[in-house]
């Protein structure tokens, strides 16, 4: 990964907690506190288009007014991992990752599942991580802070993939502390307990998992999976009926007898690269992966 300059949202964002942190000392105006919760409210497009016409002093009080409000300066993107990635982290982004990223943050998605091209599909798994742990739950299910499950088949997968999220944290000056040895990103909030933002597991079988609630599983090279436990794990998670995971795989490869996204056959999307061969005996359809070509 080259080099990402930090941007001027990640800069002020990450003030903004310096000005409400340890003892939330600061004291909005009437004024910025309802431009804030105006801009929370306005569709993604027109709320970023309005944060980035507003002046520098301006931006830092509505992040400060998210921060204190919300427990979150980075609450305006809750709703568009893209514009987090683009705008906290810094990245430039194709439109087939622009597409999972904003899928994975649907009201009503349980699992996303697309094909990547590598590298991009471990930069894209940490990016959705990073929002995960930073942004409130996807609605409806919850409002309070999800936790982001990072699964890999192969630790050099894992690592590639939070080498990315190390590299995002550093360069966005993002809060928290990762422990690259325990594969786990702890939050430094001084006013309450500790607590894990993301963490990472390998192949495991899916009682091992029946704890995890309200949790976003990012799958990077998802088309590698061909552990029968590890299926079972992800489908578990994504039909879990007593909380609100979502998961997200995200795959390389088009054509491999052991990929996974033939036999997850109910996604709320699924994306893939065009079909240039002729053969229209798969197409892709928001809300469900199906076999036959309509008409």
């Amino acid at each position: 990964m080259t080099f990402i300059p930090r941007t001027r949202f990640a800069v002020f964002a990450a003030l903004a907690r310096t000005y409400t942190r340890p003892h939330r000392t600061a004291s909005p105006d009437t004024q910025t506190v309802e431009l804030a919760h105006w801009l929370l409210n306005k569709p993604v497009a027109e709320r970023r288009a309005h944060l980035a016409a507003l002046d520098d002093l301006t931006l830092l009080d509505v992040l400060v007014v998210m921060d204190m409000r919300t427990g979150s300066a980075y609450e305006l993107w809750r709703d568009t991992p893209s514009g987090f990635a683009e705008d906290i982290l810094g990245l430039t982004l194709t439109d087939a990752q622009r597409a999972v990223l904003d899928a994975a943050a649907g009201p009503d998605v349980r699992r996303v599942a697309a094909r990547v091209p590598h590298p991009d599909n471990h930069q894209t798994a940490a990016a959705l991580m990073a929002w995960t742990a930073l942004v409130s739950g996807p609605r409806p299910y919850n409002d309070c802070p999800r936790v982001a499950v990072s699964f890999a088949q192969y630790r050099q997968t894992a690592t590639s993939v939070w080498r990315c999220l190390a590299r995002f944290i550093d360069n966005a000056s993002l809060p928290g502390n990762l422990d690259m040895s325990r594969w786990s990103w702890w939050a430094d909030d001084l006013e309450g307990p500790q607590h894990v933002m993301a963490f990472a597991v390998w192949n495991t079988d899916p009682y091992a998992m029946g704890g995890l609630h309200n949790f976003v599983a990012v799958v990077a090279d998802a088309d590698k999976i061909a552990s029968p436990d590890m299926r079972a794990t992800m489908n578990f998670l994504a039909e879990n009926v007593h909380g609100g995971s979502r998961i997200v795989a995200l795959g390389n490869a088009v054509d491999d007898a052991e990929e996974w996204f033939t036999g997850f056959e109910a996604c709320d999307q699924v994306t893939a690269p065009p079909d240039t061969s002729g053969d229209r005996s798969r197409w892709i359809r928001i809300g469900v992966l199906i076999d036959e070509a309509p008409g």
